[in-house]
């Protein structure tokens, strides 16, 4: 009875920490609000930075300097990966989900070395 316990305290545990975010959090649009870098604001206008994904599991993105991507996306764990289609030579890309709720997105990027978080919310 007793490894009958321990197996299932196991399995609740796993099960628990393999938790995350469901892709149905993520579907609309979203717009920028605070880029940071190294905790540092950058100097760029958060609102240019524009994400959408669909039920069918595609996104589009906008940011600053005209930059454009749009392709394909899933989430597993905490983690949202994205594989451009749009833009030769793309590579499917992974950033961490900090924070998803009903009217807000966080999300932890590295940009070489350095820590970047976007803060978006629901538009």
């Amino acid at each position: 009875m007793r490894k009958v316990f321990l197996l299932f305290l196991a399995i609740s545990t796993l099960a628990a920490c393999q938790g995350g975010y469901q892709e149905e959090q993520l579907h609309g649009k979203w717009v920028g609000v605070a880029v940071t870098e190294e905790g540092t604001p950058l100097a760029v206008d958060p609102g240019l930075i524009q994400l959408e994904f669909s039920p069918e599991e595609t996104y589009t993105y906008k940011s600053t300097l005209d930059y454009r991507e749009a392709g394909t996306f899933f989430i597993e764990a905490n983690f949202l990966y994205t594989h451009d289609t749009l833009n030769q030579a793309s590579t499917q890309k992974a950033v961490e989900l900090i924070q998803l709720t009903a009217d807000s997105l966080k999300i932890r990027m590295m940009e070489g070395e350095k820590e970047r978080r976007l803060t978006l919310v629901r538009s």
